[in-house]
Parts: structure tokens; sequence; C-alpha cells
């Protein structure tokens, strides 16, 4: 589910790109920055690129009871849905000469999720009709945690917005039993 969205955030982002800029060619990619040797990707170069950074669980909704309506003669037992967050990382991979070129790219890329704040995940093909709306907000970090990100990422610090996408649901775990519904409560009176 969540390679679903991320495609999609790519797709939303370079249609907007092609209509503001009038652009035949993609400037979005999903991609980690570096290989695993920790070297760059040419085929990055001059590109926004979009990345998972973390995914962390609701803690409010986390302890739902686990059982839901099923018919209506039954319920459903399973165990309950994960309501997560994720952090995506959005930056501007380009040169030196064409900075100003990401700097621009970048905010785009902010105006375009100011305007699209909820996205319907009907859109999405494949994902959970489980999901009722996808939201995104603007992450701010301190330089030091934003130093760590990069240093743990083992790149130099690039222009980038930090959003936390929320609530991604995952549904999709099987029905454990089904419980019979209680229609009335026949009792003996004691004299």
């Amino acid at each position: 589910m969540i390679d679903l969205l991320l495609v999609h955030i790519r797709d939303l982002l370079n249609q907007n790109f092609k209509n503001h800029y009038g652009l035949n060619e993609n400037k979005v990619v999903v991609s980690n920055l570096l290989d695993n040797s920790g070297s760059s990707l040419v085929e990055l170069e001059d590109r926004m690129v979009c990345f998972l950074l973390s995914i962390e669980e609701e803690p409010a909704l986390k302890n739902k009871f686990p059982r839901t309506k099923g018919t209506s003669t039954s319920f459903f037992e399973k165990s309950p849905s994960m309501y997560l967050y994720l952090q995506l990382v959005i930056c501007a991979n380009f040169k030196s000469k064409n900075y100003l070129e990401g700097l621009n790219y970048l905010s785009q890329t902010i105006s375009f999720f100011n305007n699209n704040k909820i996205i319907d995940p009907k859109s999405i093909p494949g994902l959970s009709n489980k999901v009722d709306k996808i939201t995104f907000e603007i992450c701010s970090l301190s330089y030091d945690s934003l130093s760590h990100v990069w240093s743990a990422i083992g790149s130099k610090i690039l222009p980038a917005a930090i959003y936390k996408v929320g609530l991604v649901i995952f549904d999709d775990t099987p029905v454990k039993g089904i419980i019979p519904v209680i229609k009335s409560a026949d009792s003996e009176s004691v004299s």
C-alpha cells in the first residue's frame, strides 16, 4: 500500500510540473537518494527525489476493540486496523548550476501540497477502501534534527520539504472468528 501511495504522489507532482512548466519529462522520482554503497545515483541528478523517511503508528487509535460489525447476526473478530503516519522527504537534487531551478521545483511542490492538503484515496487504484482520506502536513525540524536525518541518510543537506502523511490504514488482516449477536436474554424468574 505504501508503494501505491508514493507512486501516486510522484504522478501527481509530475503532472503538476508538466501543467505548470509545460514539461515533457518527469522531474519527480521515487528512489533512495544514494545507492547501497553510499554513492550518488547519476539518474537522480537534476530531479526532485521522493523517499520514505519513517513510519509511525498513531498511538491514540492503537488499542481499538478487535470486534467489528459483520452481518446483522454476527460480529467479526480480527486484529485492529493500523493507523500510520509516513514521513516523506521530497528534496531538490540539482547540481550547483541548476540550484535555483531546484528551489523553484521545491517551491511548486510546497505550493501543491498547500493547495491539496487532503487527497481522496479513491483516486489511487489498488489502495484499501478502508482509507478515508490522505492528509499532508509539512514538518518543521530543528537544525540539529535535520542534520541528524541527513547524516543518517549519508548525504549532504539538500533543499527539502518533509511531510507527515497520515492516516494510512492497514486493514487487511484476516477474520479470526465470527461471534453471534445475542438477540434476547431468556431468563426464568426465581420464586
